[in-house]
């Protein structure tokens, strides 16, 4: 019987849309540099998840679509993740296919932001 973990380890995450502010309209933009998709990859790894629900008061300040490749013949899977970020302080991050929310560190959310450029 195969885990879940097994899976993952033939997965890649091979591109990022991202879509910034309040006025986004549509793909702000589209990530496919490898050095640059594996560094939001790896930032997003270090989320702290928790399952609860909540409800933000303001609207996303980033929203990012991760697209993970497990078989050339296959279509990608999506994840979608909704991102809050708070001057000096850490980044709110809600999982939109797990319905998770977690927290990034200041530090974290700053490498993320960077990445996203």
């Amino acid at each position: 019987m195969m885990s879940l973990a097994g899976c993952n380890q033939d997965e890649k995450l091979v591109r990022v849309d991202y879509l910034i502010g309040e006025m986004s309209t549509g793909i702000d933009g589209i990530i496919t540099d490898e050095d640059q998709v594996k560094s939001i990859g790896a930032q997003l790894e270090k989320v702290d998840w928790e399952n609860a629900k909540v409800q933000m008061v303001r609207k996303e300040d980033m929203t990012l679509t991760l697209f993970y490749l497990y078989d050339r013949n296959m279509p990608e899977r999506l994840e979608e993740y909704k991102i809050w970020f708070h001057n000096d302080m850490d980044a709110e991050i809600v999982d939109l296919n797990e319905h998770k929310y977690g927290k990034l560190s200041w530090e974290d959310a700053d490498k993320l932001k960077d990445a996203v450029k």
